[in-house]
This record gives structure tokens, sequence and C-alpha cells, in this order.
């Protein structure tokens, strides 16, 4: 087995025997790895901790033919801001999530990495009802399937926006309108988001627009990835 070594977010982890654990990270140069930790689930396991969910990490690994084994495991940053407060870990484990199942496993996406990274330090440093839906669809944009959010997918006209299309992939006029309703000030929202002002839409408070937002955001993002997301539906019985 090859010996390597990158930086990652940890995504997610399961048991597997009676000690070790499975986790899967999202590195910066080989893509989502797949690895056994053994013996993190003993109490005496110094790396247990540095493999939770949403933990930067630079970590060490013997590569394997399926699965991948953690040799080391340095912390390069603590997520504890995120796991104790309700709200932030909701969101976060969503980015998690969504990246996820977008990301292949063994396939370089340093894009990935460094956009979980970004959206997780901005989730820790700033509180803004716009942040998860905005990670969407910015991860939306860098795969390919970025909205079009200033002219109508029907027609192309600049006037009258009054829906939004999931399907189609962006915004309607009254007269090609087959999607759902968008209020002008979801569709400001929205263009701020895509259109180089995220400082702008990360400034605003909470209202209908930004709930309509992540409405719509979620949906979109389900729609790539053609399944539910279950983060959304843990944290938000409604969805």
């Amino acid at each position: 087995m090859s010996l390597y070594r990158d930086k990652g977010v940890v995504l997610r982890s399961y048991k597997l025997g009676e000690s070790d654990r499975i986790v899967v990270i999202m590195t910066e140069n080989f893509g989502k790895v797949r690895a056994v930790a053994k013996g993190v689930r003993k109490t005496k396991s110094k790396i247990g901790a540095r493999l939770e969910p949403m933990s930067h990490v630079d970590i060490q690994l013997y590569r394997g033919r399926e699965l991948d084994t953690v040799s080391q495991v340095e912390s390069m940053g603590s997520a504890a801001r995120l796991h104790n407060n309700l709200e932030k870990l909701s969101q976060g484990m969503s980015m998690l999530e969504a990246v996820d199942m977008i990301a292949e496993d063994r396939q370089p996406s340093a894009h990935l990495y460094r956009m979980l990274v970004g959206g997780l330090t901005a989730l820790m440093e700033q509180d803004s009802p716009v942040m998860l839906p905005a990670f969407y669809w910015k991860l939306l944009a860098a795969e390919g399937v970025r909205p079009q959010v200033r002219n109508c997918i029907g027609c192309n006209t600049e006037e009258g926006l009054v829906a939004f299309d999931v399907v189609g992939g962006g915004v309607q006029c009254r007269n090609c309108r087959t999607g759902v309703s968008i209020s002008e000030p979801v569709l400001l929202l929205l263009q701020q988001v895509l259109g180089g002002m995220l400082i702008t839409a990360l400034a605003q408070s909470e209202s209908s627009a930004s709930f309509e937002l992540a409405q719509l955001a979620t949906q979109a993002m389900e729609h790539h990835i053609e399944r539910r997301l279950r983060s959304v539906a843990m944290f938000n019985p409604r969805h």
C-alpha cells in the first residue's frame, strides 16, 4: 500500500466492527476518500475526536483497493462553534451532505474542497439566513448548472420575471411561466448571490424572502442530486 498525505474535511462517518470507524473525507487533491480509522471508538483513542463531521484535518493515509486506512490525523481548526449551535450545526451538516452527494469517489475536485472549507468558515464567522441557500446556489453554479436569473429562460426578456422553473433552470416571465412564483425580493437576493454581490446578500436579515430563497435553493439542489436531502428533512420538519 502507498502512503499519501492531504488536507480534507470529514463529511461523515459510521461504525465498523467493535472499535473501528469508516470516515468519508473531502480531500483537496484526491477527491472524496473513504478510509478506515482503526480503534478510534476506544476510549484511549487520540484521533477519534479529530475525525468528527465538519473537522478540517491534515491526514495521512495508506491507499487500499476499496478503503484507505488512516495513519495520522492533525487538526487544522476546531468546528466547536458549529457543534455548539444547533442552527449552525444543521446548516453545516447540510453543506456536508450536498458536497457528499455531488463529489465522486477518488475524483480530484479541489474546487469542492475549497468551497466547503470556505462555506464552513463563513458559517462560523457570520450569522446569516442566506448562508446555506447561497452555498447551494454557488455549488450548483460551480457544477455547471448555474440558473439563469436575469432573463426569462423562455423568451429572454428581462421584464416581468415572476416565476422560477427548477427543471428549466431559471426565471420566467408571466407569458412563459410554468414554475413556482418568485417575489421581487427573492429575485434580487438570487441575483446578488450569483452576480458577485454575495457579501450584500449575506448581510440581509431573516425575512420571508430569505425563507423563500432557502426553499427554492433546496428544491434546486435536490433536483440536481435526484434525491431528498436528509439533513434538511431532519432539521426542518416542514420540508
